[in-house]
């Protein structure tokens, strides 16, 4: 710790992300996961990486369409107020 500041380790900063699970569906799987890391980044801030958790499909009457599951990570902010 330097300068008394717990988020320093030596040289190098450290970050901490916290992660959330969205679902979305799409008329591809691209589509979808787009459509979920699109709607995240509306509202946070730091939105750094996902992960499609899983992959389904809704079968309709002439088509059929995607749903994922995708968890996206985003950087927690070191003060909390500003």
């Amino acid at each position: 710790m330097r300068n008394g500041n717990p988020n320093e380790r030596g040289d190098q900063r450290v970050s901490v992300e916290k992660s959330i699970d969205l679902t979305a569906t799409g008329a591809s799987i691209e589509q979808a996961v787009e459509e979920a890391v699109s709607r995240a980044r509306l509202t946070l801030q730091g939105v750094s990486s996902f992960e499609v958790e899983r992959i389904d499909g809704i079968v309709g009457e002439d088509d059929i369409s995607f749903r994922v599951l995708v968890r996206v990570s985003f950087v927690v902010k070191e003060h909390v107020h500003e």
